[in-house]
């Protein structure tokens, strides 16, 4: 199998998966070392394929994903962990959102998709200049999370859940869509 044929390969097992699929897997799959993996992710992301690195394994993120809305609490010291979760599990934090006593709802665009962006985001944080808008709601809020697919949503309110950041959503985050 040459380069080209292995790297289609990758694209059609990696889209064909419901879960992240880890490079050993495609290593073994396709009889070449991890490196060959690496190296082939690179060239199908120069191709313009969007493939993202996750630590469970590579997702195709496609241009038609999906949206889910999760209420969300948790410490300051915690925000790091709770988009740690998102991303590792092949999600976005598209934005957080707060229901505001005075204000109502709030709404500011996060785009957190990866592991260095939630770092970034956090460093903004910790420099004192901006403060979280959940700061204002007691650590409650709600945050628009998307995915490839409602599976990972699945999978990503599984986790938070898990780790006990998931609330239920209320009747006002439904009236004010």
């Amino acid at each position: 199998m040459d380069g080209q044929a292995r790297r289609n390969k990758i694209i059609e097992i990696v889209k064909k998966s419901d879960k992240p699929v880890s490079g050993t897997f495609l290593a073994e799959q396709l009889d070449v070392s991890r490196q060959v993996v690496v190296t082939d992710i690179a060239l199908i992301r120069a191709n313009g394929v969007n493939i993202l690195s996750t630590n469970r394994g590579y997702i195709i993120n496609s241009d038609s994903r999906c949206e889910r809305i999760i209420k969300s609490r948790h410490t300051d010291e915690q925000i790091l962990d709770e988009l740690f979760t998102i991303v590792d599990n092949g999600g976005c934090a598209e934005s957080t959102i707060i229901n505001h006593r005075y204000y109502n709802r709030l709404e500011a665009p996060l785009n957190v998709s990866s592991r260095r962006e939630a770092k970034k985001f956090m460093e903004a944080i910790e420099s004192g200049k901006s403060k979280t808008l959940s700061s204002a709601t007691s650590g409650y809020h709600y945050h628009v999370i998307s995915a490839d697919d409602e599976a990972t949503l699945d999978i990503i309110e599984e986790e938070l859940k898990a780790k006990g950041y998931w609330l239920p959503l209320d009747d006002w985050i439904s009236k004010n869509k």
